[in-house]
């Protein structure tokens, strides 16, 4: 279907399994926390120092691939998570709750490198039209690696014998990330001559400064926030406080996520035309109509919509923010231009998870609607405003 050069299926395959570390983590870490944890007050403390460690190592997982290359700085994180896969594993059969929370730092680490799968992938294209497939097969790899992990969460649940289960899915996930490092090995790591400008490299105020810049991070880092925001919450909601069944929270889920990424073959030819702009105001405006069609009830039907629209709304800003993104550097600067953005994003992303609980229980369902009102409605505000400054900068430049 695309005709892309090898690094970028390589990398779309590993980016796809090192995913399932985090997708098994989203479906196991609660319960197993709430079995190993001292105090159940405790038992959300994996997924947060998941969390955390992503959010901490995105930046120096920038500088390390800039020091050794990508190659070689995505192999340590795999290994690294392999070290993770095994101590988890260890850490369930002998209920040891510490060791468990180091093997999910572990996993946070790995998965700041793999976030940044896409910028390689994007690197490694021949031109705009290789880049946009890339980040179409990208996104699709994720969903594969999505479901990934929730099955290898369930076929080694009872694999090896373990006071609260689930053991055996982590030696399934080593296995997973063996299979990784090896398609690893085979990537070819560019030479530098092919990838850095001659240019003076710019400082990063220089950088992030620019409106594009801006918009690309900004873009990201609403899209992340606001989806993260419903999508916590939304489990909850559901059971706990509309009292539908949890079979019918995980449809409305697994429908979300596929329409996460499923989209992305779609996004992908309009990213093609040059419909950045539009697509940014066309995620914003799924993003008002998930509001919308929540506030309008509780059934299942009415957060199963919300959900398959903040999905798509996801799809349509992260796609044409990574797609601006890489117009806002040149050669070496990609690394610290790319370690800003991927903290903001995922700064924005931890923030809005664990405060979408604490809104929740506080404010109810409809104080988490309203606060992703206001973050909608501030990047609208945000996207006039940087084109009013664009305007006004191009007026300038042509009286020169």
């Amino acid at each position: 279907m695309f005709e892309l050069p090898k690094n970028i299926y390589l990398m779309a395959i590993v980016s796809s399994l090192c995913m399932a570390t985090s997708s098994l983590m989203v479906l196991v870490s609660g319960l197993l926390g709430s079995s190993l944890a001292p105090s159940a007050s405790l038992a959300t403390l994996p997924m947060a120092s998941f969390i955390i460690a992503t959010a901490v190592s995105t930046v120096p997982a920038a500088m390390i691939m800039r020091k050794v290359g990508r190659k070689k700085g995505f192999l340590l994180s795999i290994f690294i998570a392999f070290c993770g896969a095994l101590c988890a594993l260890l850490a369930t059969v002998q209920a040891n709750f510490l060791l468990f929370i180091f093997a999910t730092l572990c996993f946070g680490f790995n998965l700041a490198f793999t976030q940044q799968g896409r910028f390689i992938i994007i690197e490694n294209a021949q031109n705009p039209k290789q880049q946009a497939d890339g980040l179409t097969l990208a996104l699709l790899a994720s969903l594969l690696g999505g479901f990934i992990g929730p099955q290898f969460g369930a076929l080694g649940r009872d694999l090896i014998a373990s006071p609260q289960g689930y053991a055996g899915s982590f030696l399934l996930l080593a296995i997973l990330l063996v299979i990784a490092f090896v398609i690893m090995c085979i990537y070819e790591e560019r030479g530098v001559a092919e990838l850095e400008n001659v240019s003076a490299e710019r400082s990063l105020l220089s950088i992030i400064k620019q409106p594009s810049f801006i918009l690309a991070a900004g873009t990201a880092a609403t899209g992340y926030a606001v989806m993260s925001l419903v999508m916590t919450a939304t489990p909850l909601s559901m059971v706990e406080m509309s009292g539908h069944s949890f079979n019918h929270a995980t449809i409305v889920i697994q429908s979300h996520i596929v329409a996460m990424f499923l989209p992305s073959l779609l996004t992908g030819k309009l990213l093609k035309k040059g419909l950045r702009l539009s697509l940014i105001v066309a995620g914003l405006s799924c993003y008002l109509a998930v509001i919308a069609v929540a506030f309008s009830g509780q059934e299942v039907m009415h957060y199963w919509w919300a959900l398959v629209l903040l999905g798509l709304g996801w799809n349509l800003l992260f796609m044409t923010a990574t797609a601006l993104l890489p117009e806002t550097y040149e050669g070496d600067e990609r690394f610290k231009a790319q370690a800003v953005n991927e903290f903001s994003v995922i700064s924005a992303q931890a923030l809005a998870a664990f405060s979408a609980g604490w809104i929740l229980f506080n404010y109810q369902w409809e104080g988490v609607l309203k606060t992703a009102l206001s973050i909608s409605v501030v990047w609208l505000l945000g996207l006039a405003f940087l084109g009013y400054i664009t305007r006004k900068r191009s007026l300038v430049a042509a009286s020169l």
